[in-house]
């Protein structure tokens, strides 16, 4: 090698699949290079030069499944290509494909190092490949490599082959990314280079990305155009408008077949899921993950509206001006002429006006009757307050604590005579008993008792992570009991210490 070549780098595309697929100057500079870097091992040409040739090289795949962002990524690959050149040695930085279509990573180098440092030695790009497979039109498709793809970049309106793909964590990235321009339900081709060179293809629904299974060798994605983005209007995504079209678009009938099946009823276990989940996330303060749930919830008000519109019942905006005309007319002291000063002076005359409202209706006797379906807890609260509004309360909470007692041994006698009917009667007074205690304390009880689960959840976790394989359920009450002591305190030392930041 003469003196004049040292020091540079050169950029080697190792075409879509296979050693019959590298061409043949790409094939001398890998043989040549001091020092060879590669992308990704997962390409079979990688496995051959490994096997066949003996050639060692440096995989980059590690530093692709750490936490950086594109640009972090882009830092760390050329700080170790840099400090090599600098040593006055050839190295080489071999790519899928055609380092010359795509790959924002090789635009990156070449802005950061000199042109006379710089050599490219370009591959067989994949759309030669996969296009004669597919029966694509190379004209109207667009090829962006994995790395650092962003969904700002595409135009719907063609079919995108998204090449290059090399583990879970890209998929993952690539998934957040596709969501935010294609409906869940929009179908992904899984194209892999099989045995012989030859295409292997299997799809999946985008929103179920998640079910890939692990990545062992460069995988491709095929995205057909999504032909009524206008009509869907894609291009306003924070719209209400669009997201009541793409709903629409999912219970016509060339839209998704779970969708179409789902009535009020069938939709009622997953809207209480969203709305827990939108809780958790509160309880998180996980402002990205509440965006998120918020979300969800939204797509259940207007899935529901949808339900009804195509039965002629109401439709998102009738749920609009509805909740827009209850707001305006409970505010009075907002909208009209009406001085209010305190939170207590609202909520006083918030129910006044919803009590004038109620009597209207025909079906409305008890003063008890309260939203069906609530938690429990969230209904015995609500069904006691209701009643001490009216006096039927104790004066002091006192009196709560005593009824408590009482109801604890009312439970224990049941308990000790064995009456499975009567145990069950009276542990449900006791629970009530309780939640009167806790009205007394204002305190919601279904929070209450939700920290308590996570308590509980956090002290578990604590004796799993000091127990291995299956020993927990070898180890005797009174090992267990010591170790539930020590999760105790060390989280009270943790929540002090938290605390005090």
């Amino acid at each position: 090698m003469l003196e004049s070549e040292l020091g540079r780098l050169k950029i080697i595309g190792l075409g879509p699949k296979g050693i019959n697929n590298l061409t043949l100057q790409a094939y001398r500079k890998l043989k040549q290079v001091d020092k060879l870097f590669v992308r990704t091992d997962k390409h079979s040409v990688i496995s051959y030069l490994e096997k066949e040739e003996g050639i060692d090289f440096i995989t980059f795949d590690e530093l692709l499944i750490c936490d950086y962002d594109f640009d972090q990524l882009v830092d760390e690959i050329f700080k170790q290509l840099q400090d090599n050149l600098d040593k006055n040695i050839d190295i080489g930085y071999a790519v899928p494909g055609n380092p010359l279509v795509g790959d924002k990573l090789i635009n990156e180098l070449l802005v950061k190092l000199s042109n006379e440092r710089i050599e490219v030695i370009p591959g067989i790009d994949s759309l030669q490949l996969l296009k004669n497979n597919l029966e694509l039109d190379s004209n109207s498709v667009q090829v962006i490599d994995s790395f650092g793809f962003k969904s700002e970049e595409i135009d719907v309106e063609k079919d995108l082959v998204i090449t290059n793909i090399s583990n879970q964590k890209t998929v993952f990235q690539l998934k957040k990314e596709l969501l935010e321009i294609y409906p869940p339900d929009h179908s992904i081709q899984v194209i892999e280079s099989g045995v012989n060179y030859t295409i292997k293809n299997s799809k999946f629904l985008l929103c179920n990305l998640d079910d890939l299974e692990d990545i062992e060798e460069l995988i491709n994605f095929y995205i057909p155009a999504l032909t009524e983005r206008l009509d869907i209007g894609l291009d306003k995504l924070g719209s209400l408008k669009t997201l009541v079209k793409v709903v629409a678009k999912l219970r016509s009938p060339e839209g998704c077949p779970w969708d179409l099946e789902q009535t009020h009823l069938s939709l009622r276990p997953h809207l209480i899921e969203e709305t827990y989940e939108v809780l958790e996330r509160i309880d998180l303060n996980d402002t990205a993950g509440l965006c998120e749930e918020l979300g969800d919830l939204l797509l259940h008000v207007v899935f529901h509206a949808q339900l009804a519109n195509e039965k002629d019942d109401f439709n998102i905006e009738d749920v609009i001006r509805s909740i827009s005309e209850k707001m305006i007319r409970r505010h009075p002291h907002v909208f009209g002429a009406k001085d209010l000063d305190t939170s207590d002076e609202v909520i006083e005359e918030w129910e006044a006006i919803k009590a004038t409202e109620k009597k209207s209706e025909e079906t409305k006797e008890s003063i008890l009757d309260i939203t069906r379906g609530l938690p429990a807890l969230m209904e015995a609260q609500q069904i006691q307050s209701k009643a001490a509004k009216v006096g039927f309360d104790w004066k002091k909470i006192e009196g709560a604590v005593d009824k408590l007692k009482e109801e604890l041994e009312e439970f224990e006698e049941a308990l000790i005579a064995d009456q499975k009917d009567r145990v069950r009667e009276e542990l449900g007074d006791l629970l009530f008993a309780i939640v009167n205690v806790g009205r007394f304390l204002d305190l919601d009880l279904e929070l209450v008792l939700h920290d308590a689960s996570c308590k509980f959840k956090n002290r578990f976790r604590y004796i799993e992570e000091k127990t291995i394989n299956d020993e927990l359920n070898k180890m005797s009450l009174n090992e267990l009991e010591e170790l539930w002591q020590k999760a105790k305190i060390k989280l009270e030392e943790e929540k002090i210490n938290e605390k005090s930041k």
